[in-house]
């Protein structure tokens, strides 16, 4: 035993791919190839002194005593493995190297064994990463080697990948010689599989038994629902069973968390944002889910669905009956009660009797212990168990009947507590809350004690941060917490107290992007809520977080103008839930604030995709201004809800409405002293104005927002205006130079004053004078960068619509497979967003290829239903779109008669939106 690796092991796993296949295929041959494996593997394993401690079917599990040995095993064993005449199936086998801290265990009931857990789990998810034939490296084994490596060995750096159950992302590294293959398919890691399951801050413990029964669930029934108690892990096993099913779900592994979500009406908007999907103002938030889900093998995860019980039930059952290929898996503390339903009650952690110990090395296999050892140690580096902490380590877990959440909080105790002193406290404490034996508590009542206990623990200050945290959705900012938290008296630290609550494990904190947002459990959440409802401050702190947020969303709306958009884009997408939370109480509390936030949003919704929810947003904060607040008291800010009406009524294809909208404000604006909301209102004008056919009168709004944006210096409004110029002037004029002064002016004042999304758009326009010049690999070069500056700045919307103007410019040019392949991307993405008019478009566009390839039924079936879509969206194509529109058409009437004519044209009008794209996506036409 003392000559064996030990401390600093280097481990090397290995398996063979595919071998459950190999022996359902050849069950005869299967015995003879294992047996040659085998003696592959030991050969090469022996030469370099390691040692097989594991051989599980046809996985290896080897330690070494260093890093060089176990590259020259691995190396020497995939030469023979690769040149052996296998038949009648080759063997191809999958390793991975991984160095780390281990010890051989000191049960002699395991001798040769070794703990070290997080080292071994490594190893093994490294070699689960790869294929037949590969070997992975981790980067400390990397590092151990590449100073000396073997003669003619490469490392092929795979980059950080995030492995499963690993917290950290992993640096990998591929070996590479001459003579064994070095093409394999991508990596088995998560960013190969769609979805987005959080990254988990620490380990899953145990489990094992349970993940097995519910995947057995899920392959067998369409619904599965964890039950269980607050705190019972219901959230955490749902995301490892979701990580665990990644691969059998190529439409992907979608978590919903409906903690937040406190209206049941907001849960369709909420699955649409997890799917990136927008509200259509002609389909319901459930047909657009159904339409896109419909087709797709998905695994839909519904987290904390206590609260919205009948809505999960009811969305369930009609998502189900519509989407065959769609699984749910939700976690609920009662089952949904819908037909088809399989619930699950997801048990306590496994425990151990404190009056029968077995030895340590055995405690440390109950899953209730291993959470406790492995928390404590987040806490406190150096807390281990041992003998004189055994007994009251697991007394604790005992009395919190293995409930993972409690244990969490208890185990968050150790920086300050001993365990012995952990366990009287919680003795004391269940004693006096139910005045009784502690067995006798239900797991609710125990959970619901522990977390009394830890807020009793706390001092009032923090007591009072505690309960006001309630108030946000989604998570918060220091500079939230101190702006609606904070006391009116001075010397409050707010920091301080925070920060007491994350060392307690009540609040924790994760950082995104350079800025730390706190967030906390959705029970110690509810609870929470519970407590702040009973204060008498409930008004006045929503009051403040809505004041906070009228603020915040005014400064984001200068920097969404600026430099740091990007940056901004990400922090209003996190903040949104409190937003919608502000905008909730604003209009009935204070009507002015809700109208300030919505007012301040526009460009945030539009180039996100947002414009819908927007839409409502801000036509709800402007009615409920209009009655209960004397417009004349701020006029302006009536005119900057319209601009942004204007704008978001554009966004739609509306350039009716919008025109009639930016009119409005403008005259507000021209009998006020703001002119620079004035002058942003007339570039926005311009839009509906150009698109109208009323060229003139937008050149005029444009010159005139120039002429006020240089005289107030205001660069945002100037570049914005110099863009649109630069496409009415070479619409209206013809005049490609004094176009491309006017975009390069652009360009110039946006790089100035570090606007991206400015300087996106003048490209956009260099682009098109650059096609007006016939130069068309120029124009295609300035196109893609405009598409690349959106992309940057997070603007998803403006990014579609530049594919879609790219095209139009390789329909134009006879390029029709490059521009229906485009096509198919931005219909699909102006579906999702709820962009009706744009899909109409698409259609359109769709038919006119159609028509060029000689197909003039499919084009016309086409048409008429882009015409139908129009009609019912209110979105009438533009002069110009009209005009070409016609030409088409009258093409197709003298292809066919009036009778065939009417009943195509009839069959077109007939499709929904959805019927309408799958007709044009499944057609293969040349």
């Amino acid at each position: 035993m003392s000559s064996l690796p030990s401390g600093t092991v280097t481990f090397l796993f290995t398996d063979i791919e595919g071998s459950t296949k190999l022996a359902q295929n050849h069950p005869e041959a299967m015995p003879v190839l294992l047996t040659r494996h085998n003696e592959i593997l030991n050969d090469a394993i022996q030469k370099q002194n390691g040692y097989v401690f594991q051989i599980v079917g046809d996985s290896f599990a080897v330690a070494f005593h260093s890093a060089s040995e176990a590259l020259n095993a691995a190396l020497d064993a995939q030469r023979l493995l690769h040149n052996e005449a296998w038949s009648p199936a080759p063997i191809k086998v999958r390793m991975g190297i991984h160095t780390g801290a281990a010890q051989l265990t000191e049960d002699k009931s395991k001798e040769g064994k070794y703990s070290g857990y997080a080292t071994l789990a490594v190893t093994q998810r490294i070699m689960s990463a790869g294929h037949g034939g590969q070997i992975l490296l981790s980067q400390i084994a990397h590092d151990l080697i590449r100073d000396k490596p073997p003669a003619q060995v490469q490392f092929m750096d795979m980059g950080e990948r995030c492995l499963k159950d690993v917290l950290r992302p992993e640096h990998l590294y591929q070996l590479m010689v001459p003579d064994l293959p070095s093409e394999f398919a991508p990596l088995n890691t998560l960013e190969s599989f769609n979805h987005n399951l959080p990254a988990q801050l620490t380990s899953f413990i145990g489990r094992e038994k349970e993940m097995s029964e519910i995947k057995s669930l899920i392959a067998a029934q369409r619904m599965v629902t964890l039950t269980g108690s607050g705190g019972a892990g219901k959230t955490r096993l749902s995301l490892q069973v979701g990580m665990e099913c990644l691969d059998q779900f190529s439409g992907g592994v979608w978590f919903v968390e409906l903690a937040p979500v406190a209206d049941p009406l907001l849960l369709p908007q909420t699955l649409l944002s997890i799917f990136n999907l927008r509200e259509d103002s002609h389909r319901t938030a459930l047909e657009v889910l159904i339409n896109s889900l419909r087709p797709k093998t998905t695994l839909l995860i519904l987290d904390n669905c206590e609260h919205l019980i009948e809505a999960c039930a009811q969305i369930s059952t009609d998502l189900l009956r519509a989407c065959p290929k769609l699984k749910i898996l939700a976690s609920s503390r009662e089952a949904l009660g819908i037909a088809g339903e399989a619930p699950y009650r997801v048990p306590s952690l496994a425990i151990s009797n404190p009056a029968h110990l077995p030895s340590l090395e055995k405690l440390l296999d109950v899953d209730s212990i291993r959470l406790f050892i492995e928390r404590g140690m987040t806490t406190k580096p150096d807390f281990k168990l041992t003998k004189d902490n055994a007994a009251f380590v697991a007394q604790i877990c005992f009395r919190l009947d293995g409930i993972p959440l409690a244990i969490e909080l208890a185990a968050a105790r150790v920086r300050m507590l001993s365990p012995e002193q952990i366990s009287v406290r919680l003795d004391d404490c269940f004693r006096l809350l139910t005045g009784g034996s502690r067995t006798a508590l239900p797991r609710q009542q125990t959970l619901r004690a522990l977390i009394d206990w830890s807020y009793s623990l706390l001092s009032e200050p923090e007591k009072t941060l505690f309960r006001r945290l309630a108030i946000f959705v989604g998570g918060w900012t220091l500079e939230a917490a101190e702006s609606v938290c904070g006391e009116e008296r001075a010397g409050v630290d707010i920091l301080d107290l925070l920060t007491r609550l994350v060392d307690k494990s009540l609040v924790f904190s994760e950082e995104s992007r350079g800025e730390i947002r706190y967030r906390r459990l959705e029970t110690v959440r509810q609870y929470s809520r519970e407590k702040f409802f009973e204060t008498d401050e409930v008004e006045t702190i929503r009051d403040r977080h809505l004041a906070f947020y009228v603020k915040y969303a005014e400064i984001a709306e200068q920097h969404m103008r600026g430099r740091r958009r990007v940056d901004w884009t990400h922090r209003l997408t996190a903040e949104q839930d409190n937003l919608r939370t502000a905008m909730e109480w604003g209009p009935a509390r204070n009507p002015e604030s809700a109208l300030r936030i919505a007012a301040s949003l526009p460009i945030f919704w539009t180039s996100g995709g947002f414009s819908a929810e927007g839409f409502r947003w801000i036509q709800q904060a402007t009615i409920a201004y209009r009655e209960q607040i004397d417009e004349q008291v701020q006029p302006t800010l009536r005119a900057k809800a319209l601009i942004g009406l204007a704008f978001l009524y554009i966004s739609f294809g509306d350039n009716l409405n919008g025109k009639r909208a930016a009119e409005e404000s403008i005259a507000i604006y021209r009998q006020s002293q703001d002119q620079s909301g004035l002058a942003y209102a007339l570039v926005i004008l311009a839009n509906p104005l150009e698109f109208l056919g009323e060229r003139v009168q937008a050149e005029a709004a444009l010159m005139e927002s120039i002429a006020i944006a240089r005289s107030k210096e205001n660069t945002f409004v100037l570049a914005s205006a110099l863009s649109g110029l630069t496409r009415v002037t070479l619409v209206l004029h013809s005049d490609a130079e004094a176009a491309e002064r006017y975009a390069d002016e652009a360009i110039r004042a946006s790089r100035e004053a570090g606007m991206e999304w400015t300087a996106a758009s003048a490209h956009e326009m260099k682009g098109n004078i650059a096609f007006y010049r016939k130069d068309y690999q120029e124009a295609r070069a300035l196109i893609e960068k405009a598409i690349h500056a959106y992309q940057e700045i997070g603007a998803p919307f403006n990014v579609i619509l530049t594919k879609s103007t790219l095209a139009h410019m390789e329909r134009e040019l006879g390029n029709y497979a490059a521009a229906q392949d485009l096509y198919r991307e931005t219909i699909v993405a102006f579906r999702d967003m709820g962009q009706t008019g744009a899909v109409a478009h698409q259609l359109e566009c769709f038919g006119f290829i159609a028509l060029t390839w000689d197909h003039p039924e499919h084009a016309l079936q086409l048409f008429a239903a882009a015409n139908a879509l129009r009609e019912k969206g209110g979105t009438p194509m533009t002069p110009d779109e009209q005009v070409y529109f016609d030409g088409q058409l009258s093409d197709v009437h003298e292809k066919m008669d009036e009778i065939q004519f009417d009943s195509i044209w009839s069959k077109g009008q007939a499709l929904t939106m959805e019927q309408a794209i799958e007709f044009a996506l499944e057609s293969t036409l040349e």
